[in-house]
Parts: structure tokens; sequence; C-alpha cells
């Protein structure tokens, strides 16, 4: 199967930063997909040095979801971490390694391509009340828990689905971007969340195009827009 190029920043463990500057600090990284069947499986070195407290190391994958894990035996540091590589597409990819075994989360993930133009509006994603109707004003977003990583030319979120979530009876999710004069458009994803959980997250794509940067530029802003030309599909 065809893959991506992927570049993977490892913020160091505690025992690594004692490390002499020099040292060679193997990692192994491991991917599994969600049949349990190992698609990467490396040991990868990178260098010690004084001046930054991470490492980089590269390697090619396959495309898909996966489960990753980062672990440095001699260190006994690891990371884990739920990833999608898009095919054909480079990846950058941000770890902490943290002393002893990490803990896995339970995130939905998005994930799709976007032009400089959708990146450009500094996108996030915030969650609101299930009953926020459409071309409403938007209130406060529910506390959440978002990471992104954005590459050139596509975009990585997880939302992690927390107990209060499930306990509320769900939210919707909705995409934020920012306009050239600070206001914020709101467009609703038509998605469920939060998802029973299954052991391995469920995907969420979506790609953004061009002409839907252009249909947002005329919309009001501060409402929850529910436009149909948003698609998004399960992966």
């Amino acid at each position: 199967m065809i893959g991506a190029h992927v570049v993977l920043h490892l913020a160091l463990c505690g025992a690594m930063q004692k490390a002499p500057a020099g040292a060679a600090i193997p990692v192994q990284v491991l991917l599994v997909d969600d049949h349990g069947n190992k698609r990467f499986n490396q040991t990868l070195t990178f260098k010690r040095y004084e001046t930054t407290t991470t490492g980089t190391v590269e390697f090619d994958a396959p495309a898909g979801e996966y489960v990753m894990q980062m672990v440095s035996a001699p260190y006994r540091c690891s990371a884990v971490d739920w990833i999608y590589i898009i095919n054909e597409h480079r990846r950058t990819i941000s770890e902490q390694l943290s002393d002893g075994m990490a803990q896995l989360s339970h995130p939905m993930m998005l994930d799709g391509t976007a032009p400089q133009s959708f990146l450009y509006l500094q996108p996030t994603y915030v969650l609101f009340d299930k009953t926020l109707q459409c071309n409403q004003p938007v209130p406060n977003p529910i506390p959440a828990k978002v990471r992104i990583e954005n590459d050139d030319d596509s975009f990585y979120v997880w939302i992690e689905q927390t107990p209060d979530l499930y306990q509320r009876g769900g939210a919707q999710i909705a995409l934020q971007m920012q306009t050239p004069t600070g206001d914020y458009h709101y467009i609703r994803l038509k998605i469920p969340f939060p998802t029973p959980w299954a052991g391995f997250p469920d995907n969420i794509q979506f790609n953004a195009t061009v002409d839907e940067m252009d249909w947002l530029s005329g919309q009001p802003t501060g409402v929850l827009l529910c436009p149909r030309l948003f698609r998004t599909s399960a992966g």
C-alpha cells in the first residue's frame, strides 16, 4: 500500500535529557492497525544534543489509522498515540516521551486535506450543546480536550471523549475559523459525538476546498452555520 513519509519529532523524557551530548538514542516505532497487524516495526536512532530537548526520526509508513507505540528500552521511556496517515501526503508528528509506560486516550479523530487558505484561518474545533440550532448565536463552548496538528496541505485532530460528555448525552462539533477582522465562523460538523468506544477511535474525514473557503467569506459570524457543502465520511 502506498503511504507517506513521516517526520516524527520526539520531546525527550527525563532520563534522555541526562544523557551526554552525542549519545545515540534508539527508539522502537511500532504501528499496529485495527486488526492487530504490525504495519511498521523498526528501531530508529537519533543523537542527543545539548542545545535541544527534542529528537527527530524519519520513516515511510503505509496509509491508514494506527496505534503508534514508541519505546526506548535503554532509557525506559515511552509514548503511545493514535495516528492517521493520509496516502501520498507528508506527515509531521510531535510526541512527548515519558519516563515509564504511557497510556492511551479515547479520542475521536478528524483529518483531511486542505488548502493553505484553510490553515490561514487558524481552524480549531469546539463543542456546543446538542440543543443549539442552525443560524443561532453561539454560546460559550463546552470545555473540551482538543489537539491539532497541521501540515502544509492536511490537518489531524484528536477530540477526547471524556466521561462528562457521555454523562451529558453528547454534544455537537463545530469547526471554528477566524476571519481577518478577528471574528469567528462556526461550521457544524454533522457527526455523532461522543461515540461508543470499541477499542479503536472513530475516524472522520473531510477535505476542505478552496470553493468552501470562498463561500465562507460571505457568511455571518458568531452563529452556527450548517452548510451542506462541508461533507464528512467515516474512515
